[in-house]
């Protein structure tokens, strides 16, 4: 079984190994990556939540590392995949060769603050309030915990960040050890581990005890700022997104910029911001309902000017008409306003793009069913659509054919009328 130093030094991130086998292993693509297993590595390999290391074997660089496990309890080997496309891949002959491992520290660091921070938030949580964590999961831009809480008050996340902060400065070791069974009992882990027999066990100094097999900062100190983010719902429980150390350093550092570029726009300080933007959107909703209002009126003329220049078959008169690059729910509110004239009948086909889409209508004086109309008639075109009897909608119809739509309907619909 290979060695795993990286369980005592997770800081280590340039070693000597030797090869052990040359196989391929397929990746979560199902792509078939060439693989090296070493008699030793400082390699995370995915396990636990925590996501694998990247880096260098020698002249192959490492994307992934896997862990095989070969029984219950058992770690198995570890397996580096290596990129399909680089022009020397190792083989058969390759095993007993001495190679240079090379570990990306900054991938390594950061998942270490995500995981050392996500120690310290679980025990917060748990000490202060008493809410467990149920679930982990660590994401490549913020990490969240599910705690089995129905709700999160403001005030208990603004207790946890001050405590949080506390431990932080106070500069507690963290440490890793393997203790026995036996040992196990005497240890106020916050949650019983999932396997038997040897356990590792990660401790912040006196607070917080957690079997665990990733790799840990030194100190509390070195995660720096830890941030909540958020909460929402999971299923029964309750999800707080979060990120430390360097990334929460990073996002700071990006909202206070769009904070500052957002205060600038309303010449304000920052602290403004909030108002300012309330302010626009009441601004904002007052203006669209005035120009609702304008526009009512605009439709409403322009329903009286349509009126006043229809055709007519017999009694009844008839609007046929094709909008191009309309907005549907404003031509089906011009053919709202013209149905109050009780013998109109109105044709619409509205062209957006390519597509088009017809809307029939009639006054109550008429009693031509307008979804029998519309339907029979787009079925010559290919298209499908219907309704009441006074009001019909439909496309799935090239553009193209719209005024041969309405002059389809006009035949069908002048038929009806006079046999009426």
């Amino acid at each position: 079984m290979m060695k795993r130093p990286y369980y005592t030094d997770s800081y280590k991130t340039e070693f000597d190994a030797k090869i052990v086998a040359v196989t391929t292993f397929s990746s979560g693509s199902d792509k078939e990556l060439p693989a090296v297993e070493l008699d030793a590595s400082y390699f995370y390999p995915t396990s636990g939540g925590q996501a694998f290391d990247t880096g260098s074997l020698g002249e192959w660089r490492v994307v992934d590392v896997v862990s095989e496990k070969s029984g219950p309890g058992s770690l198995g080997r570890v397996l580096h995949l290596l990129d399909a496309d680089s022009s020397m891949l190792p083989t058969q002959a390759c095993v007993g060769q001495i190679v240079r491992g090379v570990v990306d520290w900054p991938r390594r660091y950061d998942h270490m603050q995500q995981h050392s921070g996500q120690h310290l938030l679980s025990h917060a949580f748990f000490h202060l309030f008493g809410y467990e964590t149920v679930s982990v999961h660590f994401g490549a831009v913020e990490s969240t915990l599910d705690l089995a809480v129905d709700a999160l008050r403001d005030e208990e996340l603004r207790a946890i960040e001050r405590y949080v902060t506390e431990v932080v400065y106070a500069n507690l070791p963290i440490q890793s050890y393997f203790v026995g069974e036996q040992e196990i009992a005497a240890l106020p882990l916050r949650r019983p581990p999932k396997v038997t027999g040897e356990i590792r066990v990660v401790e912040i100094e006196g607070i917080d005890y957690s079997a665990c097999g990733g790799t840990h900062c030194r100190s509390s100190g070195e995660l720096g700022l830890v941030k909540l983010l958020r909460t929402e719902k999971s299923r029964k429980n309750k999800r707080v997104a979060f990120v430390c150390g360097w990334r929460a350093q990073a996002d700071y550092g990006v909202k206070h910029q769009l904070l500052l570029e957002s205060a600038k726009l309303f010449s304000t300080d920052i602290s403004q911001v909030p108002p300012s933007i309330e302010r626009v959107l009441e601004q904002n909703k007052l203006l669209g309902r005035r120009v609702e209002s304008l526009n009512d009126e605009l439709l409403t003329v322009e329903a009286q000017r349509i009126c006043e220049t229809a055709g007519s078959v017999g009694e009844y008169r008839v609007v046929a008409q094709v909008f191009d690059d309309r907005e549907i729910a404003e031509v089906k509110k011009l053919a709202v306003l013209l149905q109050e004239d009780e013998d109109v009948v109105v044709l619409f086909a509205v062209r957006q793009a390519d597509q088009l889409t017809a809307i029939f209508a009639r006054g109550k004086n008429v009693l031509v069913k307008m979804g029998s109309l519309l339907h029979e008639t787009l079925r010559q075109f290919g298209g499908n659509g219907g309704g009441r009897p006074e009001f019909a909608q439909g496309g799935k119809v090239d553009a193209v054919h719209a005024h041969d739509i309405l002059e389809n309907a006009m035949g069908r619909l002048h038929s009806e009328l006079t046999a009426l």
